[in-house]
């Protein structure tokens, strides 16, 4: 059945209009369900402290170790690692502490032990030798 230009364009404008209708209607749809997703929701930076809290849960399942350096108290919560640490001398477990703890270049714990720097590059090299074999 062949269709006139005229009968073309009205089947054309109808089936326009139905799709126009369609997406409306789907807008519509989309716009509600964020209405009600809104309703649900709540942003983190709007939560309490206590709230924030309970989304979290930690498991101390191992002793924290504490570790002494420059007046702080350093947790280790590594039950292998502390172990490995304890069994260093004094120095080198420090200079590790210093370095990987709390953050400090090797210049600055070589100026806190008044060492130059070389001595402590070459000590913390050799205390991660020593752990990697106590640890192994």
């Amino acid at each position: 059945m062949e269709l006139t230009k005229q009968e073309q364009d009205i089947v054309r404008k109808k089936f326009c209009k139905y799709c126009i209708k369609v997406m409306n209607g789907e807008a519509l749809n989309y716009l509600q369900q964020l209405k009600e997703q809104q309703k649900r929701e709540v942003c983190f930076s709007e939560l309490t402290l206590k709230e924030q809290n309970q989304l979290s849960v930690y498991d101390d399942l191992s002793e924290i170790n504490y570790f002494q350096v420059m007046d702080m108290d350093i947790p280790v919560r590594d039950e292998d690692i502390s172990e490995a640490l304890k069994r260093l001398p004094e120095q080198k477990r420090m200079i590790i502490l210093m370095a990987f703890f709390l953050d400090m270049t090797e210049q600055e714990i070589a100026d806190y032990y008044h060492l130059v720097q070389s001595t402590v590059h070459y000590q913390k090299a050799k205390s991660l030798r020593m752990l990697k074999d106590i640890l192994e």
